[in-house]
């Protein structure tokens, strides 16, 4: 990934809602635009396939070893996103099994802008301290 670049962000999310209000929250980031959504995680793999996406917000949905699956799922893809995996309980055990999965760190819902900004800027420091 180069420097100074627009980072693609796609969204996989069960949650119509929630998918519209990240959406357009990441509509506003600047260095970043929306590759593309589906309200169904379950197509994550198609969305990544058919939009390239930098970074991946997956949903693990109410059955987290379905999800994490889907994730490795992910993961094993030729040019992988970075995955952040998302749950709406957050937890030191459920962090630890997304990172152990493959993704760069769990995103609880409750605090998803606090939580986007600090993985974005683990991510990519030099453009988020610019």
């Amino acid at each position: 990934m180069q420097i100074g670049r627009t980072r693609r962000i796609a969204i996989a999310d069960d949650s119509a809602t929630f998918v519209d209000a990240a959406a357009r929250y990441i509509a506003g980031l600047p260095g970043y635009t929306l590759a593309g959504t589906v309200q169904a995680a379950a197509h994550a793999v198609g969305l990544v396939l058919s939009s390239t996406p930098d970074i991946l917000l997956l949903d693990l949905g109410a059955a987290p070893a379905r999800g994490l699956e889907l994730l490795r799922r992910v993961r094993a893809l030729p040019a992988a996103p970075a995955v952040v995996a998302m749950t709406l309980f957050h937890s030191p055990e459920a962090a630890a099994a997304a990172v152990d999965a493959g993704a760069v760190g769990l995103l609880g819902k409750d605090g998803f802008v606090s939580g986007l900004t600090q993985i974005l800027a683990g991510l990519f420091p030099a453009e988020i301290a610019a």
